[in-house]
């Protein structure tokens, strides 16, 4: 039985890594465990320092109307320079970033430097690490390799949130931060330690934004405004969980449950990513995940807001999976670059959309039961347009 249980585990797994993925999975890991660690209680530190909901959404905002105006900066770069080169570069940002996010506690102020330092951090990362997955991944197994990816990622989101918890609970804010932060540097040792076999080309800055809208990519750009959904996932349900659970720790282990219940069914959904039609896997699951989204209406308990992060951590990953193994492919065939960066722009230009429409419901509403009840709907709404990739 033993044996059948790691037989069906290895058909699961990837069995053809590049050097470079291998690399990618290690810094990604390791970066991964200290933004475990920070992600969840970002906005929640913020809510914490007096920053109302709607200001926390126009901070937010404000990241991504820049990072949408830098997006092909860092294409640029990353395709003169290199891949690694850019990754390494992002963290430099992304520490300045959370150092900037601590002084918010002495001086609001400090919110606009680390809106542009958070700019950069993903001007310089998101870029290149889409483009260096999708160059050295193997087209015969992708969707194991984005599963085992987000597999792996999960189990950090399992340690890393009651990690967090724990560190602000028993230590401080100021501990977190610098334990995260020490975690981000030692992430660049996996990729710096060898040398990037790179061939440089141009990436002219406007001819991102004409294939962005080109009429061919319409149906691209539509589905992926779908990531506007990610925006609330991310900034405004982690303030939502403070709001019924006071605990540092007992949020950083709901996560962590929840995390830990998706891992195997993401596993599965990489394999079925390969083996099956996977147009019906994404269309499939975004019906789910859209329903997880809708039946927050209705939680208001410490174990419904359980049940629901459990249920949505399992039908986003279902989603993400294939999602992404259909960009990895599709880079494949066409321009490394300029496809990552058609996605990522319109990924941005989601969040963009997001928080404008919840800015403006938010100013005509007086009670913040109806604020959670019109962001939810808004979330289910958008995560439906995954449907049209």
């Amino acid at each position: 039985m033993n044996w059948h249980f790691a037989n069906t585990l290895g058909q699961l797994l990837p069995h053809n890594l590049s050097r470079q993925v291998r690399e990618l999975y290690w810094a990604t890991v390791l970066q991964n465990m200290a933004l475990a660690m920070l992600l969840l209680f970002e906005p929640i530190y913020l809510w914490q320092q007096g920053f109302s909901v709607e200001a926390i959404l126009w901070f937010f905002l404000a990241i991504y109307v820049a990072y949408f105006l830098a997006l092909p900066l860092g294409a640029k770069f990353a395709t003169t320079t290199g891949f690694e080169i850019s990754i390494a570069l992002s963290t430099v940002f992304q520490i300045a970033y959370y150092i900037c996010l601590y002084l918010v506690a002495i001086a609001w102020w400090w919110a606009i430097p680390a809106v542009f330092l958070y700019t950069l951090q993903k001007m310089f990362y998101w870029p290149a690490f889409h483009a260096d997955f999708a160059r050295y991944s193997d087209a015969a197994e992708e969707g194991k390799e984005v599963s085992t990816l987000h597999i792996t990622l999960s189990a950090v989101y399992v340690i890393g949130p009651l990690l967090g918890g724990a560190l602000i609970a028993y230590g401080s804010w100021l501990m977190m931060f610098a334990v995260g932060c020490l975690l981000i540097l030692v992430s660049n040792w996996p990729l710096l330690r060898t040398r990037e076999e790179f061939k440089p080309r141009n990436f002219p800055y406007l001819d991102a934004y004409k294939r962005l809208f080109a009429k061919e990519n319409w149906r691209s750009l539509i589905g992926y405004l779908g990531f506007g959904e990610e925006l609330i996932l991310l900034v405004l349900w982690p303030v939502f969980i403070a709001t019924v659970i006071n605990n540092y720790v007992e949020i950083g282990a709901l996560v962590a449950g929840s995390t830990l219940i998706m891992v195997l069914a993401t596993l599965y959904v990489g394999k079925l990513s390969d083996t099956k039609n996977i147009h019906s896997v994404l269309r499939f699951s975004t019906l789910f995940y859209m329903f997880a989204w809708l039946v927050r209406l209705t939680t208001r308990s410490p174990f419904g807001v359980f049940i629901i992060d459990s249920t949505s951590r399992l039908t986003k990953n279902i989603v993400q999976v294939p999602l992404h193994t259909l960009l990895y492919e599709k880079a494949k065939t066409r321009s490394v670059m300029d496809t990552v960066i058609s996605f990522e722009m319109a990924l941005v230009l989601g969040k963009i959309v997001a928080a404008v429409i919840l800015l403006f419901a938010f100013s005509q509403l007086g009670s913040m039961s109806a604020v959670w009840s019109v962001t939810w709907i808004v979330a289910a709404a958008m995560t439906l347009l995954y449907m049209t990739i």
